[in-house]
Formats: C-alpha cells, structure tokens, sequence
C-alpha cells in the first residue's frame, strides 16, 4: 500500500468518525428537544442539518478521489465501499434527527 493511499485512508477514517459524531449529537439534541419540549434545541438541530449534508458531501467526494486516483484493490477497495454506504446511513439518520426536532 502506497504511503498517500494511506493517508487518504486515513483521512478518510477520521471524517467518517466525525460524521458520526455529528449524527449522534444531532440525535441527543432532538430526543432531548422532545422530552424537555425546547424550541431553542429543536433549531439547533434544524440549523445543524446543513453541516452534516456538507461532511456527507466531502466524505462522498473524498472516496471517489481515492477511486480514481489510487485504484485500491482488496481490503482497501472494500474499506472505501464501506465508508461510501456508512456515510448515506449517517446523513439520513441526522435527517431523521431533524424530523424529530421538527
């Protein structure tokens, strides 16, 4: 494995941990807007919406440059396949977050 695969790897590891801690605080934010019935939490998750679509956005474009510029094969090609579908899941699941606050 090529020392810039790796890195992009990486890179990539690290953006997707941060959407999912994105996601989860969008979910904390809206059960808790629910329970404590809060307007203010409930807009924060609804303003908050647009980051995780964006991270969603960059993560997708992330793993198609690492297709394109780096061929993996094997555990790589799996990883960034995998990144690829854990990504959509977690962007709708701070939609999903949204439709709660809402």
């Amino acid at each position: 494995m090529s020392q810039p695969l790796d890195r992009a790897l990486e890179k990539l590891k690290v953006s997707l941990l941060q959407l999912a801690t994105m996601a989860e605080e969008q979910v904390t934010l809206a059960l808790r807007s629910l329970t404590t019935e809060s307007v203010e939490t409930a807009q924060r998750v609804v303003q908050r919406d647009d980051e995780v679509d964006n991270k969603e956005v960059d993560i997708e474009e992330e793993c198609l440059k690492i297709l394109a510029l780096y061929q993996p094969v094997a555990f790589d090609l799996r990883f960034v396949v995998a990144v690829l579908k854990i990504n959509s899941d977690l962007e709708r699941i701070g939609d999903l977050a949204v439709n709660i606050a809402q």
